[in-house]
């Protein structure tokens, strides 16, 4: 992700970025179903789970370093925006973390509720400051100095 993306290009990344999240987390989920019928795919599965974890820290990473610059110059809007956002990811990715920590075998009997979570979570997202109504280049101009 770059810095000088503009709202729109932002947007489409991110959701770009849930649309892989989800993929990857219901490859986990079949999987994790597979592993726990015996078969033998721990390799396997523990590849699925580390590009999960990779893509969700990226995600997580170039979310508020991305929409936080674009939002920068709208005192109000953007700093509600922010903090929500802020105040809403620190508690939830801890959680999303703790599920997908530990050994493989702890791992696959979170992963339905980890799947459901980050759905949930990412669909919030999508309702809210990824909404293209709310990180739209017309709607961020409307709010600079207000």
């Amino acid at each position: 992700m770059t810095p000088d993306m503009d709202a729109d290009q932002a947007r489409r990344k991110l959701l770009g970025q849930h649309e892989a999240i989800r993929e990857h987390i219901s490859r986990c989920v079949v999987l994790a179903h597979r592993f726990r019928n015996g078969e033998n795919l721990a390799r396997e599965l523990d590849d699925a789970l580390d590009t999960l974890r990779a893509k969700l820290s990226e995600h997580n990473a170039g979310e508020t370093k991305l929409v936080g610059p674009l939002l920068h110059d709208c005192p109000r809007w953007g700093t509600l925006l922010i903090d929500r956002m802020l105040e809403e990811h620190l508690a939830e990715h801890a959680a999303f973390w703790d599920k997908l920590h530990g050994p493989t075998y702890e791992v696959v009997e979170r992963i339905e509720d980890l799947a459901d979570e980050l759905d949930a979570h990412m669909a919030a997202e999508e309702r809210t400051f990824l909404n293209p109504q709310v990180l739209h280049p017309d709607a961020i101009s409307r709010h600079r100095g207000v």
